[in-house]
């Protein structure tokens, strides 16, 4: 089952949907956090490589980690007509 993703389609860097060895990544993940962005659609998929296989990788690359947070979180306000406050309520953080 592939699971919906809100996020716009962003290639290179990140594919709203399933690609062959592609690597889905939970935007804002830990135990609770995780299970919300699939809830909420803030899934992107990455190559391998991007993923964790790089020192580019999201996992490695600060910057790249936090472009995807701050761009999510403005998706995500759009997305569902909510607020700032209703994002920190919602995930405990705001990175815009």
């Amino acid at each position: 089952m592939e699971i919906k993703s809100i996020m716009p389609d962003n290639p290179p860097i990140w594919r709203n949907f399933r690609f062959p060895n592609s690597h889905r990544h939970e935007i804002f993940f830990g135990t609770s956090n995780r299970k919300l962005s699939i809830k909420d659609g803030l899934i992107i998929y990455l190559t391998p490589e991007m993923h964790n296989g790089s020192k580019e990788g999201i996992h490695q690359n600060h910057d790249f980690d936090m472009y995807a947070k701050r761009f999510a979180e403005r998706v995500w306000l759009d997305y569902y007509g909510k607020t700032i406050d209703d994002f920190i309520e919602r995930y405990g953080i705001n990175v815009l």
